[in-house]
């Protein structure tokens, strides 16, 4: 099947500032390694609607039958994450926003990377709606982690992955490359499952 990597990326007013941009650097290092990748830059919750939709459909089309993995490079914590605007979009509401791209991928689902402090919560997504499929599998870090941690790690990922390494042997690498022992994936179907039980008990 094939892939591309869909970069969302939305830093803070000082991130911009003092130029880190986490996201542009891991697109640098995807055009080394030949793997094809889109990028947008949201601010609020409209351009980032924007990206879900008409841009991301654009960058369907340039790519063919290319599967989407959506990146998102952005602040977070267990709750959500937060927009350069100071917007803040819960996990929900993000699930909600995610919907029309998942039933996109067809039966296959997407593979959704969380470049934020506490990505991996974002498996609450599974059980937002159960009347939906949730995403393939889920990639973040279980704490707070530093930008240049999360790019190391990401790149590291992203190298492994697109040569058709195992998504666990990925995230290995991931920790191993940098430093920082909380990266974690999880199935969509198995967060739910989990996330279900725990909640009934």
């Amino acid at each position: 099947m094939a892939l591309f990597v869909y970069v969302i990326e939305s830093p803070s007013a000082l991130d911009l500032l003092d130029g880190r941009t986490e996201g542009r650097a891991l697109c640098e290092a995807m055009s080394v390694s030949g793997i094809p990748y889109f990028y947008s830059l949201v601010t609020n919750k409209e351009t980032l609607k924007i990206a879900l939709a008409d841009r991301l459909d654009t960058a369907s089309h340039n790519f063919g039958s290319a599967v989407p993995v959506l990146h998102f490079s952005m602040h977070g914590n267990e709750h959500g994450v937060a927009l350069t605007s100071g917007d803040f979009i819960t996990w929900a509401e993000l699930e909600f926003l995610l919907n029309d791209v998942n039933q996109k991928c067809n039966s296959t689902g997407m593979l959704l990377c969380m470049s934020t402090c506490h990505g991996i919560h974002a498996q609450r997504m599974a059980v937002a709606d159960l009347t939906r499929r949730p995403f393939w599998a889920l990639v973040g870090n279980s704490f707070s982690t530093q930008w240049s941690d999360s790019a190391v790690a990401y790149i590291a990922f992203y190298h492994q992955y697109f040569k058709g390494i195992g998504i666990n042997d990925c995230v290995t690498a991931m920790k191993f490359a940098s430093g920082d022992q909380n990266f974690y994936f999880t199935y969509g179907e198995d967060a739910r499952r989990a996330l279900c039980t725990e909640t009934t008990n």
